[in-house]
C-alpha cells in the first residue's frame, strides 16, 4: 500500500529529475547558441567576400595598367636611344670623312700630276710626297683612336697576333715574332685586325 509520504517522495524525485533534464537541455541550447555565434563571427559573410574580390580585381587592373604604361615608356626610350646611337654613329662617320678629305685631295693631285707620266721626273720627290700623305693619314687615324699593334720582337699573343708560319731562328727564343707579314690594328683598345706574323719555333 502506497503511503502519502511515499507518494510525496516519488513526486519530489520526479520533479528533481525533470529539473535536471530541463537544466541539461538549457545548457545544451546555450552551448549550441554560442557555437553558432562563434561560427557566424569566424565565417566571413558573402557580401564581405564579394567586396574583397572586387577590391582585389581593381588593384589587379591598376597594376596591369601601370605595367602597360611602363612597357610603353620603355619601348619609347629604347627607340629614342637607338635613334641617338644611330645619329652619333652617323655624325662620327661624317667627322671622320671630313678629316680624311685632305688626304683624298693630296692623292688626287698626285694622280692628276702623274696621269701621263711626264710630270714625274724625280723619284725621290715622288716618294717624299707619298710619305707626307701617308703620315698625314696616319695622324688622322691615330687621332680617331687607331693604334698599330707591335709585333716583331714581341712574344706571340693570340689576342693580338695571327701566326701564318713558324720559322727556325737562332737569334730569337721560341714563340717570338720574327717577321710582320701584315700590320694589325686596335681601335680604342679593341683589336679590329690581328697582326699576321711569322713566329720562331
Amino acid at each position: 500500500m502506497v503511503t502519502k509520504q511515499s507518494a510525496n517522495d516519488h513526486t519530489e524525485a520526479a520533479m528533481s529529475q525533470l529539473e535536471e533534464v530541463q537544466t541539461s537541455q538549457a545548457e545544451k541550447k546555450k552551448e549550441t547558441s554560442q557555437k553558432r555565434q562563434k561560427t557566424s563571427r569566424s565565417r566571413p559573410k558573402i557580401a564581405d567576400l564579394k567586396k574583397e574580390i572586387e577590391k582585389l580585381r581593381s588593384e589587379k587592373e591598376a597594376v596591369e595598367g601601370r605595367l602597360l604604361r611602363l612597357a610603353a615608356e620603355f619601348d619609347n626610350y629604347r627607340k629614342i636611344a637607338a635613334r641617338e646611337v644611330e645619329e652619333r654613329t652617323r655624325l662620327a662617320n661624317e667627322n671622320l670623312i671630313v678629316d680624311l678629305l685632305p688626304v683624298l685631295d693630296d692623292l688626287e693631285r698626285f694622280v692628276s700630276a702623274g696621269e701621263d707620266g711626264k710630270n714625274i721626273t724625280d723619284v725621290k720627290a715622288f716618294y717624299d710626297g707619298i710619305l707626307l700623305i701617308y703620315q698625314k693619314l696616319k695622324k688622322i687615324l691615330e687621332r680617331w683612336g687607331l693604334e698599330a699593334i707591335e709585333a716583331v720582337g714581341k712574344e706571340f699573343d693570340v689576342e693580338l697576333h695571327e701566326a701564318l708560319m713558324t720559322v727556325e731562328s737562332e737569334e730569337h727564343p721560341a714563340n717570338t715574332i720574327v717577321q710582320e707579314l701584315q700590320r694589325g690594328y686596335k681601335l680604342n683598345d679593341k683589336v679590329i685586325r690581328h697582326a699576321k706574323v711569322a713566329v720562331a719555333k
